[in-house]
């Protein structure tokens, strides 16, 4: 986790802090609410894990809990979404926000929570860790949905010249290159489409080919070295089946 985005995530904590949540209401069908309750409350905020977190993060609202609830517990819920452990599921974790109407919040959370997504997307983009790895699809579809510039995440992409911007651009081209050519969307939680032409635009274009190319024989003795020449032919046939369609 960058320093960046741990400053950001002090910030949400100062921010909601003023929410509470002490008894939170729920689906009559709960037959264990009140167990629940408890043991959500069992703990300080800031030493709730995912486990703990887990279940409310699912029903939120929409079976337990209300908005304001889901807002005390939000600073919690993206920290660890920060670690690459978000409770349940991160397209969840942001639908949720969704749920509580944030477009409606006060500018200082809506903000904070838009600096938190970049924040966390060049985190991610430059996390070489094998939690990265498994995580980044997932991260990237939904974060490439919730967050309202797709154009913002591409520009981070870009400039990255770290190892682990290029393994993930790489993986992810190789591994989704059907849904995204073929397909034309990004794969997630749910598939999506809006941002799939853009993404196609910029992966085909010269300065993504020229830095592949670039970045092959910075890493050429790295074990991922074949993705990034996989990468390269895919996007060289990918460019000459479109200038021949558009021919």
């Amino acid at each position: 986790m960058t320093e960046k985005l741990k400053y950001n995530i002090e910030n949400i904590y100062k921010v909601f802090a003023k929410y509470g949540a002490t008894d939170m209401t729920g689906s009559p069908l709960y037959e264990d609410l009140q167990k629940w309750n408890k043991e959500v409350f069992s703990k300080p905020l800031r030493e709730l894990d995912v486990d703990d977190l887990s279940r409310f993060t699912g029903s939120a609202m929409t079976t337990w809990g209300s908005a304001n609830d889901y807002k005390h517990f939000l600073p919690r819920i993206l920290e660890l979404t920060a670690e690459l452990r978000t409770p349940y599921e991160i397209w969840i974790a942001f639908d949720k926000l969704t749920l509580a109407e944030w477009q409606n919040w006060t500018e200082e959370e809506q903000n904070i929570i838009h600096e938190f997504m970049i924040a966390l997307w060049e985190s991610i983009v430059n996390d070489n860790s094998e939690k990265a790895e498994w995580e980044f699809r997932d991260y990237f579809s939904a974060i490439a949905h919730f967050y309202p510039n797709f154009t913002d995440l591409l520009n981070i992409w870009t400039e990255s010249e770290s190892k682990a911007g290029i393994k993930h651009l790489v993986e992810f081209l190789v591994n989704e290159q059907t849904a995204i050519f073929d397909r034309k969307k990004i794969s997630g939680f749910l598939d999506q489409k809006a941002n799939a032409e853009e993404f196609i635009d910029w992966i085909l274009s010269d300065k993504m080919l020229n830095k592949i190319q670039q970045k092959y024989f910075e890493f050429e003795t790295e074990s991922f070295a074949e993705k990034i020449s996989w990468a390269e032919q895919i996007i060289t046939t990918e460019r000459k089946s479109k200038v021949h369609n558009n021919g």
